[in-house]
């Protein structure tokens, strides 16, 4: 006669095949609500009558941007923006 070998009914590859679906499947949701969440914020909206200004590190209107522009121009010398003549 045979004898049955007592076996779990669920091995650890179902456990590890689980927890992957369910880490594709959080990942998914979170990058969804990420994504919704940005469209719908209109905070986080890109304000297009700013730009940003590598000089001070911030975001300036487009009229004090060009105006910054036309004043500064870049020095060899000193590796940064002057107005022309300023030394």
């Amino acid at each position: 006669m045979k004898v049955k070998n007592k076996t779990s009914k669920y091995k650890l590859f179902d456990f590890v095949g689980a927890a992957i679906i369910i880490a594709f499947i959080s990942f998914g949701a979170y990058f969804v609500y990420g994504l919704t969440s940005s469209i719908l914020d209109k905070d986080k909206d890109v304000i297009s009558d700013q730009v940003w200004c590598n000089n001070c590190q911030t975001y300036h209107d487009k009229q004090t941007a060009e105006a910054e522009e036309q004043k500064l121009v870049w020095c060899v010398n000193c590796n940064k923006y002057h107005a022309p003549g300023q030394e």
